[in-house]
């Protein structure tokens, strides 16, 4: 009788640590994504696109590199369950459709950026975006294959410009899903680096 009392208790407490730790290892690696993203966001063979893989990977060149698309970086999270969301933008000085951006009181740092209510939990976000600080050109400056005619094909332009990953996960924790909580915890990690080119 005293250990179904005391059973519910204890398995909730051993319920609520794993579940700490599983969120702590996401953000971990949520972090390593970011970085390890923006350290390829710096790089020229990116800077046509976040979706197609690098112009290094071209058959004609004598030895193609292996690297992959900018936003394969966050699918570091996939083993754990997350999914990945990314979309260009619509405008060249708007983010995706899932957020909404502040723009920093210094033109050369990164805004904030806030999830729109029409997320889903489990989720990986990816905003990548560059800080321009050449009079006249768009900054903040989004993927936007769209405004191309207008505004170059280019997702960044050269001139050691900064280049921002945001990634947000939207991750509920699996007792909360459990006993019915509607709680979502939102983590967010955010790298920035000068482009090399």
């Amino acid at each position: 009788m005293e250990f179904a009392l005391v059973a519910p208790i204890v398995l909730l407490i051993i319920g609520a640590t794993v579940d700490m730790g599983r969120g702590m290892l996401m953000y971990a690696l949520l972090q390593g994504a970011s970085r390890d993203t923006a350290r390829q966001a710096a790089l020229a063979y990116y800077s046509g696109s976040n979706v197609l893989p690098p112009d290094c990977t071209s058959a004609a060149l004598t030895t193609p590199c292996t690297l992959k698309s900018l936003v394969n970086g966050a699918h570091a999270l996939d083993a754990l369950g997350a999914s990945v969301v990314y979309r260009d933008s619509p405008a060249i000085s708007s983010p995706p459709s899932y957020g909404t951006y502040v723009a920093n009181a210094s033109a050369t740092q990164p805004g904030s950026i806030t999830l729109t209510g029409v997320t889903n939990p489990n989720t990986v976000y990816v905003f990548i975006y560059e800080l321009d600080t050449t009079r006249g050109n768009p900054s903040p400056r989004w993927s936007c294959p769209t405004c191309a005619a207008v505004n170059g094909a280019a997702v960044r332009t050269s001139g050691h410009q900064l280049a921002v990953v945001d990634f947000k996960l939207k991750w509920q924790p699996v007792m909360a899903r459990l006993l019915g909580i509607p709680t979502v915890i939102t983590f967010d990690s955010q790298s920035v680096i000068r482009m090399e080119f």
